[in-house]
């Protein structure tokens, strides 16, 4: 798997926060994946729900959101240089603050463990299509080891996603 499926998805967060406002192709073919995991109805549900939220909430779930890709790249505990890439990438492209990139890029060394995570990124829909962001990152080096397994189950009960839809996820990006 290349790592521009993980670069599209990574405009979710961007693209919903500035409600829905596609500013490039990358931005659309995330949309479009995002509309996947969440069907239209729900992929509509959080454009909304971004568009009432102030500043600071839109910006913790954009922080929050990354914590999990960098989480997620510690999985299996050798984070290779494309996945520092990758991540270095959407940090620069996240729109927080140069102080909170600061911080993210200083994640990447030391990441924050789920339930830390899951206080920062409180949306479901966004939950959920951030769990399915995780994978494809650990997807992305051709290998899915028994701890990033573990990782992902642990990552979707922080976030409070059930077997099922947790399954279902993991179904429709082992698909995509």
């Amino acid at each position: 798997m290349s790592i521009e499926p993980i670069a599209a998805m990574a405009t979710w967060v961007g693209a919903l926060s500035r409600g829905g406002l596609l500013l490039g192709h990358a931005e659309e073919e995330g949309a479009q994946l995002a509309a996947d995991v969440l069907g239209e109805p729900g992929l509509i549900r959080l454009r909304e729900w971004f568009a009432q939220q102030t500043i600071d909430i839109v910006e913790r779930e954009r922080r929050g959101a990354i914590h999990a890709c960098i989480w997620m790249a510690h999985a299996d505990r050798e984070v290779v240089a494309e996945e520092i890439d990758v991540l270095e990438r959407v940090i620069a492209q996240s729109e927080l603050p140069p102080k909170v990139q600061e911080e993210l890029v200083a994640a990447l060394d030391e990441p924050l463990e789920a339930e830390d995570i899951a206080e920062e990124l409180t949306q479901p829909g966004l939950r959920e299509l951030v769990l399915a962001l995780t994978l494809e990152l650990a997807l992305a080096d051709q290998r899915f080891d028994a701890s990033e397994q573990a990782a992902f189950d642990e990552l979707a009960e922080a976030f409070g996603i059930d077997e099922e839809r947790a399954e279902q996820i993991r179904a429709h990006v082992a698909d995509a």
